[in-house]
């Protein structure tokens, strides 16, 4: 996993400023994470969207974040979730929205596969109507796909998110990693974005939508491989399956609209978003003869793409190697011993269920060398004329070695093969195959394609059968859409010393989040986190001791935690309160040189509060 805000919760919260609280991380993308946050002025839920950490804002990428930001607020449309707020501090950037109380399409998708075709229908034409806001207005969203179509309240209305936003962090300059980011996902984008086309126009979103429509009704999307670029060459080259043959009882007229929406060039697509809404409600709709029937000629393969097809690698410009660093190394495998080589010792590698493990020796014995067949004694010097009956063939049966195991082919870092028999092993109960197979899943090892649906399952299983990192997993997915199973498995995880879930299971409690408050248990929880480093925990934990929430009154321990925040940690928070400490004299002896220090201290690294006692103090 990449760096995160997530582990620097401190750094964030200073970049928001005293009015927005920081909450819980609701999501990630591939060049962003969104949290929860609480605008303390208006008293309501909000969310932010901010650059990871690992990424470089510069001040052209800055410049075109504000640029999309405010097209994006100039927008009206109760399917277009707004823009409230754009902030740069500290190199932290970020944009501020409303927080969507439901789920994602993807979600939904997910859990369904396929949905009915009014609902379809419906999803769509309220998502068009929205784009078609946009497009006459300008702007193109880019990034149409499952995850930013969310569904919310009762009723599921569509809230499209992350408009503009693909293009603002669209690094054709190379700023943000020296490799560029992903702009777009590979199963949705169009052939001319898939290219890297510089002029994107609005029917690049009307394919886009046309895909996720036909993903909808067929319950799979219409290009997919196991590669990101293996997807693109699909988006460039080929036809998508006929969705009547896939799908019983769709009007031929949706048949027609989506085949036309998804046209390899944009000029065969509709004119309008609205067109293409209009004749999925058109019963008599049919395509105009210019348009090549299903199962005819593809337009595609044509002098234009050409060059690009001969060498779909170039496509890394666009940033799949932004993709590849998110991924844990893949080291090479060694070598295998020399034919004739004694008994040694092979180090063996981490297993995918303590993958940062250390490297340890294990001993191995290395079987030597068949031997070669031995001549009978007399066999050299017998007598010419003497017949030797010819040796009978071994008839004894020859033992079958059983197939590798999945946590062997795992060692190996045999991905391609120990897919299939973890997946295997899985199915028949076994809990750590099953987390063997979700990890290879969700992070694409070896040729199989990164996709969390299909990991999910087997996550699951292995999170029943009590595994912290797999409970861990569940939890964040379950984050938005069910945060009380979300509290429940990184509670799970915390009690089986997963120490990441350590600090997340105190704040649940701290703050209600899908669970009830309860201070004893948030004391506990932030007692475990900063035990092991977590510096926030330990400025929380030394608060509730300074105040006997959760835990008895004590100045002495709220001083102790607080100084090693602030000596360890660098908190400036810490040192802030450590300042009063000494000012107020509570806990420990009352020193106002000492005071003095951590005052100054905390005012150089930028608290606000510390800077004004610093200065009234001076005065």
């Amino acid at each position: 996993m990449g760096a995160s805000y997530e582990h620097e919760p401190g750094r964030l919260t200073k970049a928001l400023g005293p009015q927005l609280e920081l909450g819980a991380l609701i999501g990630r993308g591939g060049y962003a994470e969104v949290f929860q946050v609480r605008d303390r002025k208006l008293n309501r839920d909000l969310a932010i969207k901010v650059i990871r950490p690992d990424l470089i804002v510069t001040p052209s990428l800055l410049a075109r974040f504000r640029r999309e930001a405010l097209s994006v607020a100039a927008l009206q449309h109760p399917a277009i979730v707004p823009v409230y707020d754009v902030g740069e501090t500290d190199g932290i950037c970020y944009i501020v929205m409303p927080l969507i109380r439901g789920e994602s399409l993807k979600a939904v998708l997910q859990r369904q596969r396929r949905l009915p075709i009014d609902e379809v229908q419906r999803i769509v034409l309220e998502a068009a109507n929205a784009l078609a806001v946009a497009h006459e207005a300008n702007v193109v969203h880019r990034d149409i796909k499952p995850e930013n179509i969310m569904l919310e309240g009762r009723d599921r209305n569509v809230r499209l998110m992350d408009f503009g936003i693909a293009k603002a962090v669209d690094s054709s300059e190379k700023e943000l990693t020296g490799t560029g980011v992903v702009v777009g996902t590979p199963a949705y984008m169009s052939p001319e974005q898939a290219s890297g086309e510089p002029n994107i126009d609005h029917r690049s979103d009307q394919y886009s939508l046309a895909v996720v429509a036909y993903q909808m009704l067929s319950g799979r999307a219409p290009f997919e491989g196991e590669t990101a670029r293996a997807i693109i060459a699909k988006q460039l080259l080929d036809q998508p399956a006929a969705l009547d043959t896939l799908v019983d009882n769709v009007p031929s007229h949706i048949v027609a609209a989506l085949h036309r929406a998804m046209q390899k060039s944009p000029k065969n697509r509709f004119d309008s978003i609205k067109d293409f809404a209009a004749a999925l409600q058109n019963p008599s709709y049919r395509n105009p003869p210019t348009i090549e029937p299903i199962g005819g000629p593809e337009p595609v393969r044509s002098i234009k793409w050409l060059p690009w097809a001969a060498g779909v690698a170039a496509v890394v410009v666009l940033g799949w190697v932004a993709v590849a660093e998110l991924l844990p190394p893949r080291p090479v495998p060694p070598a295998p011993p020399a034919p004739q080589s004694p008994p040694q010792t092979i180090a063996t590698r981490p297993t995918v269920d303590s993958p940062t493990a250390p490297t340890t020796a294990t001993p191995i014995p290395v079987a030597p060398p068949p031997t070669s067949p031995v001549l009978r004694p007399d066999s050299a010097n017998r007598d010419p004329g003497v017949s030797v009956p010819p040796t009978r063939p071994d008839t004894t049966p020859t033992a079958v070695a059983p197939p590798a195991s999945c946590q062997v082919l795992a060692e190996r870092q045999d991905w391609d093969k120990a897919l299939p028999r973890c997946i295997e092993e899985a199915q028949g109960g076994n809990g750590r195959s099953a987390k063997v197979a979700a990890v290879v899943l969700a992070e694409g090892r070896g040729s199989v394609g990164a996709d969390d649906g299909r990991a999910a399952p087997f996550y699951e299983q292995a999170a029943r059968a009590g595994d912290a990192e797999s409970q861990f997993w569940v939890a964040r997915r379950a984050e938005a859409r069910e945060p009380s199973l979300a509290t429940d498995m990184y509670l799970a995880a915390a009690r089986n010393r997963y120490e990441r879930a350590y600090a997340i299971v105190a704040t649940r409690f701290d703050r209600g989040l899908g669970i009830a408050r309860d201070s004893a248990a948030a004391a506990h929880w932030y007692e475990e986190a900063a035990k092991v480093g977590d510096v926030p925990s330990q400025v929380r934990l030394a608060d509730l001791y300074a105040r006997g929430m959760g835990v008895t009154r004590s100045d002495s321990a709220a001083r102790t935690w607080y100084e090693r925040a602030a000596t360890r940690g660098n908190s400036h928070e810490a040192q802030y309160q450590l300042a009063m400490i000494y000012f107020r004299g509570r806990g420990v002896k009352r020193s106002d040189e000492e005071g003095l220090r951590w005052l100054r201290l905390a005012a150089a690294g930028g608290h606000a509060e510390a800077s004004k006692e610093l200065a009234k103090r001076k005065g």
